[in-house]
């Protein structure tokens, strides 16, 4: 009987459209899974342009924002180019020290003089050595003596009137605008933001006069303050070197201050054809004394030892002939030489050890002398301009490793020494004498002062951020006090001339070595354990052990921090040869477990297939007794009884060490020669053996694989010790500054630590995801594999495993991404030190741990802020491109999957 339209089977009429509310939910749910996803592009897009945003200025050129120019003050008392000048720390007061004993304040903006000061009436100024930022300073006269004294400038801030509302100050500084400048007092006064009245003026406290130990007039002076002392070296007109220590004594009644000097004669004789020295500097911690001509050469005195200073260096700075020295200075911390020469180069040069001068080809020493073991190198060479004019003058910053450098055609350039980046380049627009006599730089690095001989230039200046430059960021540089250019990061120290380090490869080296230890250790485990948890165990136990392990994701990372730095860390340092032992046999308890089993009649092995598991458990159990107790066999036997002395090179050989290393890499070649060459004879030998006689040729073969495992090791490590000279504890393998070397120093924190803890952290999340990618590949084709005669094993490994290797590729990837972002773990447990080796038992610091500690300390918009900003960006280009890199080779591995 025919149906009636629009009717089905069971006589329901069928609808043909569909509903309003199944229409309003499919546009619903459309539109919100695309703002969702494009949600989540627009956010990952503004942090990563914000990111930028903040990082990019880092490599921005500084620039001049203002400058002024103007006679000089002193002209009207008709004194010569001066020996100092210094401004306050808001550039609005300078002051100036000339040749002939006077002093000089004037406004910094105009030039107009405010006053002038007779600093020494009776007596004629020969020599002055000036001090860093704290105004200290050393005169010296035609009369043998020198005085010392400070030269500081101060500050008061001044009310408008009283409390009775009188008057404090007259109607023109009423009459100020913010930022105005007005001579005032003796000084300059200028108006705040906050309405008040900032008076700066200049202090001079001279000491009373100390007399040499000559009556000659002294020509050269030099002084330096540390660990409160004072260290003096002098030269007279009667030829002699003369070191002093000042000594205070202060009259506890009067408060009087009285100098004594302990004199001491250096030796010193004047080199052949050569008169008096040019110039004389004293080191920033006195060990060093620098004495040189304009003709290049230089002698270095050793103070080291204060009852027996000698000449340890003698070489020249100049190599070609009739080139001349023109300028001479310190860099900030008076440690670093700073020379300018006739052809327009800027040196700078300090000491390193001797074996590292001779790889960084140092001058030829000139005179054969016993030295000290260190040597002066070039370190750094600045550029002049192209025409190659002489340097006349040199201005260091009093706050940073900035250099000011003057030339003879008026060419002013601002460098950046330890990057060897020219922040900025200028003039003096002196059309009649261009040539810079004097550079002297503000306080705050803010402000510059040319000299010439037809005026003042003044110029402020933005000098953005010049420690930070791409070759400093990415590549070795050569810091003070270092043997060779090197990868480093240190953001801050105590110290008055610090250096910043701003290399960010250690912190790259480091979180890539946090990555790989952890993915070593969690990746293996969790691929491992997903593979039997979805292809071997009963679904019951399976539906029970999979939350439980996923639960373990839920675990605070800093709560796996603390435990690791607390507990684990220091229990580890106790058993650390039982830790070793325990690798090797733990894995291979669990196979011996395996191959035992085999051995169990037939009838026995059905009965007990539930118990295989625990029996494999209960054999690991049993190996860790063996590692515990067995680790002090293993450190007399292979560290010569002390493993940390063996780590240190003061004990034992390095074939233990490769003999470690190469063990693994051992039995993977072996199980490949084995399944190569072994297995496929006794395939063919073995159709007609019993299951006991397979079960007991397996555990042969394991056993002749051990074997040869262990003596393949032991050949290649004795050969590699002992015929190519390589040890595995350190030095010998350093590629771009970094230390591959596996095996050195033991820290309690240590990437042992942090490997095993991380990969703990990292399982759950690589297990779940393995997990539900090997369950997602169909049953029909275990069943196909399974009625091909194929056992559990091969069909897991041969079929599900590379059927499912896109979602296994995608969990490493995603672990992998959570091992390169952690954060507390690290920032506990690994030391967190930017080291540059491989060694497994030392520290590291990455950049998510680096930026975790250093960004709550650092002053917003500087230096400083702007990497830790770099840092998260490099951090974020890092995980882009590695999951980029993934999705490509997840959607490759899911392509052939499908052709499946």
């Amino acid at each position: 009987m025919p149906q009636p339209p629009n009717r089905s089977i069971t006589g329901h009429r069928r609808r043909r459209t569909t509903g309003l509310r199944v229409k309003v939910g499919d546009v619903a749910a459309r539109s919100l899974i695309t703002l969702g996803g494009i949600g989540t592009i627009v956010a990952v897009s503004a942090v990563f342009i914000f990111l930028v945003w903040v990082a990019a200025p880092l490599f921005t050129s500084g620039r001049i924002v203002d400058r002024a120019e103007y006679a000089n003050p002193w002209a009207a008392a008709n004194a010569a180019l001066p020996l100092h000048v210094a401004v306050d720390d808001h550039n609005t007061l300078g002051l100036a020290v000339t040749p002939d004993g006077r002093l000089h304040l004037f406004r910094v903006d105009t030039g107009e003089t405010i006053e002038q000061r007779d600093l020494f009436p009776e007596r004629n100024l020969t020599a002055a050595s000036f001090g860093d930022r704290s105004g200290d300073v050393v005169f010296g006269f035609d009369d043998g003596s020198i005085q010392m004294g400070m030269i500081t400038f101060e500050t008061r801030y001044l009310d408008e009137a009283d409390d009775d509302g009188n008057p404090l100050v007259p109607d023109d500084v009423l009459a100020l605008d913010v930022y105005e400048n007005l001579a005032y007092d003796g000084g300059v006064i200028t108006r705040t933001p906050r309405n008040q009245f900032r008076h700066r003026t200049v202090n001079v406290e001279l000491r009373e006069p100390a007399r040499l130990d000559t009556p000659s007039p002294v020509r050269r002076l030099s002084h330096t303050e540390y660990a409160g002392r004072t260290m003096l070296v002098s030269y007279t007109d009667d030829g002699r070197l003369l070191l002093n220590e000042v000594r205070e004594r202060r009259n506890l009644m009067t408060g009087e201050v009285r100098i004594d000097l302990a004199d001491r004669e250096l030796p010193f004789t004047l080199p052949p054809g050569r008169g008096a020295p040019d110039h004389v500097a004293m080191a920033g911690l006195g060990d060093n004394i620098f004495v040189l001509w304009n003709d290049g050469r230089l002698l270095r005195y050793d103070l080291r030892d204060r009852d027996d200073p000698r000449v340890v260096e003698a070489i020249d700075l100049v190599e070609e002939e009739g080139e001349q020295l023109t300028a001479v200075g310190f860099m900030l911390g008076r440690h670093s030489l700073v020379t300018g020469d006739s052809l327009g180069r800027t040196r700078v040069w300090f000491r390193v050890a001797e074996q590292a001068a001779e790889v960084a080809d140092a001058p030829e020493t000139v005179d054969r002398i016993d030295g000290d073991g260190v040597r002066m190198v070039n370190a750094h060479e600045l550029s002049g301009p192209e025409h190659g004019t002489a340097v006349t003058a040199l201005g260091r910053s009093l706050g940073s490793r900035m250099l000011s450098v003057g030339y003879a055609d008026g060419t002013v350039r601002l460098f950046q020494v330890t990057a060897d980046n020219l922040v900025l380049e200028t003039d003096t627009r002196h059309a009649s004498d261009p040539a810079v006599a004097r550079l002297f730089m503000s306080p705050r690095d803010d402000g510059l002062i040319a000299v010439t001989d037809a005026g003042v230039n003044v110029f402020a200046f933005d000098r953005r951020y010049p420690a930070a430059t791409p070759t400093s960021v990415f590549l070795p540089v050569w810091y003070e006090d270092y043997p060779a250019p090197r990868h480093m990061w240190q953001s801050s120290s105590g110290q008055a001339g610090f250096e910043p380090k701003f290399g960010l490869f250690p912190l790259i080296f480091g979180t890539l070595k946090a990555t790989f230890y952890s993915m070593l250790f969690g990746l293996p485990l969790a691929v491992l354990a997903a593979i039997y948890t979805s292809e071997f165990l009963h679904k019951k136990v399976r539906a029970r052990i999979k939350p439980v392990i996923e639960m373990m994701a839920s675990l605070p990372s800093v709560v796996l921090g603390f435990v690791a730095a607390l507990v684990i860390a220091p229990v580890i340092e106790q058993v650390v040869p039982a830790t070793l032992l325990a690798f090797a046999v733990v894995p291979l308890a669990a196979l011996l477990g395996g191959f035992l089993w085999q051995l169990l009649p037939y009838e026995w092995h059905a009965r007990l297939t539930p118990w295989r598991f625990p029996f494999i458990v209960v054999a690991v159990i049993a190996a860790i007794p063996i590692a515990i107790f067995g680790g002090p066999l293993v450190e007399r036997l292979l560290f010569a009884g002390n493993l940390r002395a063996w780590l240190n090179q003061d004990a034992g050989s390095g074939v233990a060490g490769w003999f470690i290393l190469l063990l693994p890499i051992c039995a993977i070649a072996t199980a490949i020669a084995f399944s190569l060459f072994v297995n496929p004879a006794l395939r063919r030998a073995g159709v007609e053996w019993s299951r006991l006689k397979v079960a007991l040729m397996d555990l042969a073969k394991f056993g002749v694989g051990l074997v040869v495992t262990v003596t393949l090791s032991v050949l290649l490590a004795v050969v590699i010790t002992h015929v190519i000279g390589w040890d595995p504890r350190g030095g010998d393998f350093r590629v771009w500054g970094m230390d591959l070397s596996p095996l050195q120093s033991y820290e309690q924190r240590n990437a042992m630590i942090v490997g095993f803890v991380m990969g703990f952290a990292i399982i759950p999340i690589i297990y779940t995801i393995s997990e539900d990618a090997l369950n997602a590949v169909p049953d029909h084709l275990r069943s196909a594999s399974m009625g091909a005669g194929a056992t559990p094993w091969q069909t897991a490994m041969r079929l599900i495993v590379p059927t499912a290797m896109s979602g296994l590729f995608s969990a490493a990837m995603i672990g992998l991404g959570r091992a390169a972002g952690e954060t507390m773990i690290v920032l506990m447990a690994a030391g967190n030190t930017p080291l540059m080796e491989m060694n497994i038992f030392n520290g590291f610091r990455t950049l998510a741990a680096n930026i975790a500690v250093e960004l709550p300390e650092a002053s917003m918009g500087g230096t400083h802020y702007r990497m830790l900003f770099l840092a998260a960006l490099t951090l974020f280009v890092i995980t882009f491109a590695v999951n980029t890199f993934a999705e490509v080779v997840r959607l490759r591995f899911r392509k052939r999957a499908y052709q499946l």
